[in-house]
């Protein structure tokens, strides 16, 4: 059990903490199975790695938030 000491309410603590990130799809690319949010046709944005080695975790191209091409989806799950 963990005890947090802060002057925030609740509410503000915690808002947006179980909200899902909408319209977010999987690929796999070069290996590895992420979650991407498509930014536009030929773009998306990286949310998480799902299936990878630990090794992946390390690489900065691998980074939530880095932006990968659609265009080398070469199989979509």
């Amino acid at each position: 059990m963990t005890t947090m000491y802060t002057v925030m309410p609740p509410e503000q603590l915690w808002s947006g903490m179980w909200a899902e990130v909408g319209d977010t799809k999987e690929l796999r690319m070069n290996g590895l199975l992420m979650q991407v949010r498509p930014v536009n046709d030929t773009e998306a944005v990286i949310v998480r790695l799902l299936d990878c080695p630990l090794e992946a975790y390390l690489d900065p191209a691998n980074l939530p938030g880095s932006t990968v091409p659609l265009s080398c989806n070469t199989s979509p799950t």
